[in-house]
């Protein structure tokens, strides 16, 4: 996402959103495309997501322990949506 656009996002209005990446050029060895989790922000203009997908990563096992929770818990609630990178 870029910077105009994460400038008008309150933090606390995004979630993790599982994302299907379909490849331009599908291939029998790499199939169809694949998923990844991104920052997903609903704003006033659109929704809007980042550019590259999160890693897992904390400063305690705790920390890891809590981000895949709600990694978990956000794929529960809102699905897979198609990543469009002609959309951002």
């Amino acid at each position: 996402m870029g910077q105009a656009a994460r400038e008008g996002v309150l933090m606390s209005h995004w979630h993790y959103q599982l994302m299907y990446h379909k490849y331009e050029k599908p291939n029998a060895v790499d199939g169809e495309g694949y998923y990844a989790v991104h920052e997903y922000y609903d704003l006033d203009t659109g929704p809007a997501w980042t550019e590259n997908p999160v890693t897992v990563d904390g400063e305690s096992i705790d920390d890891i322990r809590r981000m895949l929770i709600d990694i978990l818990k956000d794929c529960d609630t809102h699905g897979v949506k198609d990543y469009d990178a002609d959309q951002q």
